[in-house]
């Protein structure tokens, strides 16, 4: 037989094609074909007969333009900001100066959440650790004090892309928004607040104060001198800015406890001592029937207590030990 002589080149598939589909992988990486072939119907360079579908599906393979679900164009960063409190709120943590606990010298971490609109300092404190923990509580007094916002948007540090955060934000219809990787759009405004308090308040070779309590006291004082100082990007200050425009949050109604809407859940089926059982640990629940499913609620950092149910009954830990004396007795 003689062979073809494109054989090695993509003969059967038209260079206006080809071209095309080039064009649209490299600016549309997670496209996936069929989105690229229907492009080429509606720009009339496909009449979707010749070349067959299948003929472009193995063009595509083996010119290596299946798409990358991990990759994302490229957009460069854009400045932004909302009209009104409450539209989005930014959180982001900071290395502090280290302090004296029980006679050990101890590193800090500051944690501030900052509103986008006002660049009012919604939250914020010293604290020992960079946790969820941390976090979370920060984030509960703001809501508390506030209501709920609109936006938060955060890193993709381990205590913001946790498992918790997500659920609670989806639990209280809060948009969680991630900085995308290496595109911290939108990020400089925390930052400079942390510029500031690094020039402003750190600026010494010593810390402020040499304990946790002396350091928040202080940073307090300092939190409120900025928040009446003019900032150079509002024109006003940020206090002047939070009272002169509408706040969007949304307010809990006064009855409800906030604690609760703060706690994880999961479904854990009943043993028939009635029983659960959640993260290695034993629970006693004694008004439901052996054999069914139901809903647990717990602090992933504290699991002396668990919730279940509904009504949300608090459940303690089964103590075995003290239970085998019972039955021994």
């Amino acid at each position: 037989d003689t062979p073809r002589k494109d054989t090695g080149t993509h003969g059967s598939v038209p260079k206006t094609i080809s071209d095309r589909l080039f064009e649209l992988r490299s600016k549309h990486p997670r496209w996936p074909l069929s989105r690229m072939l229907g492009e080429l119907i509606r720009e009339n360079l496909w009449n979707m007969k010749s070349p067959a579908r299948s003929t472009l599906y193995r063009f595509s393979q083996t010119a290596n333009l299946h798409r990358d679900p991990h990759l994302s164009v490229h957009i460069p960063a854009r400045p932004f900001e909302y009209e009104f409190f409450g539209q989005l709120w930014m959180a982001d943590f900071l290395h502090g100066p280290k302090i004296r606990e029980k006679g050990n010298k101890r590193k800090t971490y500051l944690h501030a959440i900052m509103d986008d609109a006002t660049r009012y300092i919604v939250h914020t404190g010293f604290f020992t650790s960079e946790s969820t923990e941390i976090m979370m509580t920060e984030l509960m007094a703001s809501i508390r004090t506030h209501g709920k916002p609109i936006r938060f948007y955060t890193d993709n540090g381990a205590c913001y892309a946790s498992k918790h955060l997500k659920f609670v934000c989806a639990n209280l219809g809060i948009h969680l928004i991630h900085t995308p990787p290496g595109k911290p759009r939108g990020r400089g405004k925390v930052e400079r607040f942390f510029r500031s308090v690094r020039d402003q308040f750190l600026d010494g070779e010593n810390p402020p104060a040499h304990t946790l309590e002396g350091l928040n006291k202080a940073f307090r004082e300092w939190v409120s001198s900025y928040h009446k100082r003019i900032h150079s990007s509002l024109g006003v200050s940020p206090l002047q800015k939070r009272l002169s425009h509408q706040s969007v949050c949304n307010p809990l109604p006064e009855a409800v406890e906030i604690e609760p809407l703060f706690r994880m859940k999961r479904r854990c089926k009943v043993y028939l001592n009635n029983t659960v059982r959640l993260k290695r640990r034993i629970y006693e629940v004694k008004d439901d029937l052996p054999g069914q499913r139901l809903d647990v609620w717990f602090m992933p950092w504290n699991l002396d207590m668990v919730w279940y149910g509904p009504e949300m009954k608090p459940a303690k830990p089964v103590d075995l030990n003290q239970n085998a004396h019972r039955r021994r007795r």
